[in-house]
């Protein structure tokens, strides 16, 4: 059997970049457009952290996920977004929670 190390969570973590419900604006961040076109430039909540390899991303590199209304959800970086609060400090490796595992 193989484990889905992935780890998405609907609650705030300490040390993550965004808190849930948060208001965000997705912007273009890359030159090759990565981002879904139907969302730039639209306003979204914060919905969950998705830390698809929890032992290199946990807590302050997640993918976002953001629901836009009319538009649905997708996965931002979060160079992607607007309206971030400062709340990082340095990326650092952690490990993920003990009750993830």
């Amino acid at each position: 059997m193989i484990r889905d190390p992935s780890l998405i969570l609907t609650v705030d973590v300490e040390g993550a970049p965004v808190r849930i419900g948060e208001r965000v604006r997705i912007v273009p961040a890359s030159p090759e457009g990565s981002v879904d076109e139907r969302f730039l430039g639209h306003t979204g909540i914060v919905v969950a952290l998705v830390f698809d390899d929890p032992w290199l991303q946990y807590p302050a590199d997640p993918l976002i996920r953001v629901r836009v209304s009319g538009l649905g959800e997708d996965l931002f970086f979060v160079r992607e977004l607007e309206g971030i609060s400062e709340r990082t400090g340095l990326l650092r490796r952690a490990s993920p929670p003990t009750w993830a595992c």
